[in-house]
């Protein structure tokens, strides 16, 4: 397939873009036929299915719960209950939920997405034309997305908000800080790197022009599978990919380096990204944090913060950070164009599949899955189209 680009400062898609673990075999676990027993407290909820009920004041929260026996709910309920072992509702609070369902937010913004709305062969041409939607308001930052990794052996899973800077035929492009063994870096590219922790940099300083992955000495390692989520809630859709990651050519990210402001770049050279700044255990704390800037024990009321917060709170690691802001810029103080890290970088996300998410009314909602179907040699593949069950 052609690799023409669709996004690029000159002809563009988006522009460059400023752009179970089980509980429930605990002792301690509270069944649902047995919530009146005074040998186990429920725990407290401090958020609970915001906008599905109306929040109660708190002069008229009432101090003690009022328990709606087991066999005053409705039948449906309890019988779940008994299947899953999960807690059945309670309080006339929890009542209150299941007595209004309607007040649950509904999805009647769009008319049904059927099949004859997708491009018939090509899911990146399909996400432009979402994208790119009159309704979906800039100001609303629609690059706004999900990067979901996970490291190998354990298959943990972590996600971080980015923002998508460029999309071609061959996939969605991010750009951020690669060198980590701690953050994402260490995922996709693996834990090979070894950073200096002396001069503060994540990696080795380029050598050539190869590709992120060459310089880092990272090749076939790491988990290269990752996870792209877009979710436009004005619109109620959501775009799902999943796919294999790449690395750009130095060259290809040194492009979008030159669009960043100065901060920025900066900042990219200054931050180990996900490397622990300062810690301190909650015991040591009580005595000397400032109690007045947070909420306390039984307070979700945040009072207003000083302007100087910075400068008068007690050390939490800022300083070494900004210590070493003033450093890179000493160091590049007579540079008039900063160099691209040799840890700093775009990446590509291949799409193995990419899902098209409309929601609909009763949470039926109209979901459409580009499947890529690979053929006799890397180059040959086609995308299968399927409707999957909401």
């Amino acid at each position: 397939m052609s690799q023409h680009r669709l996004l690029s400062p000159t002809n563009s898609f988006l522009h460059w873009l400023p752009i179970h673990r089980n509980y429930h075999s605990s002792p301690y676990h509270l069944s649902a036929m047995d919530s009146t027993s005074s040998q186990h407290k429920r725990p407290k909820k401090l958020i609970f299915a915001p906008g599905d009920i109306e929040p109660t004041p708190a002069a008229q929260t009432p101090k003690s719960e009022v328990i709606v026996p087991a066999s005053s709910l409705p039948p449906r309920l309890v019988a779940e209950a008994l299947r899953s072992e999960t807690m059945t509702p309670t309080t006339a609070l929890d009542n209150r939920v299941v007595s209004h369902p309607a007040r649950a937010h509904q999805f009647v913004r769009n008319p049904a997405l059927t099949i004859s709305q997708l491009h018939p062969s090509n899911p990146l041409h399909q996400f432009h034309a979402w994208f790119r939607d009159p309704r979906l308001d800039s100001s609303s930052a629609p690059e706004t997305c999900t990067l979901a990794t996970a490291s190998l052996p354990s298959g943990r899973v972590s996600a971080r908000v980015v923002y998508l800077k460029e999309l071609d035929e061959r996939g969605w492009t991010v750009y951020s800080n690669w060198g980590s063994r701690e953050g994402k870096g260490g995922h996709v590219f693996g834990s090979g790197v070894e950073g200096d922790p002396e001069s503060g940099v994540p990696g080795p300083m380029p050598v050539s022009d190869e590709t992120l992955a060459q310089e880092l000495g990272l090749q076939q390692q790491g988990n290269k599978w990752a996870a792209l989520t877009f979710c436009w809630s004005a619109l109620e859709r959501q775009v799902r990919i999943e796919g294999m990651v790449e690395p750009l050519s130095r060259e290809e990210s040194e492009m979008y380096w030159r669009t960043r402001e100065r901060g920025s770049q900066i900042g990219a050279w200054a931050s180990w990204q996900s490397k622990v700044l300062w810690s301190a255990e909650p015991k040591s704390l009580v005595s000397r944090r400032r109690k007045s800037f947070g909420p306390g024990e039984d307070s979700i009321v945040y009072p207003e913060i000083p302007s100087d917060v910075n400068e008068t709170d007690i050390d939490d690691g800022r300083a070494l950070l900004e210590k070493r802001v003033q450093e890179i810029e000493a160091r590049f103080a007579d540079t008039s164009d900063i160099p691209l890290p040799p840890f700093w970088g775009g990446v590509r996300l291949i799409p193995e599949s990419v899902e098209f998410w409309q929601g609909r009314r009763s949470r039926l909602h109209d979901r459409f899955r580009y499947v890529r179907i690979h053929g006799t040699d890397e180059s040959s593949y086609k995308w299968r189209i399927e409707r999957l069950s909401p």
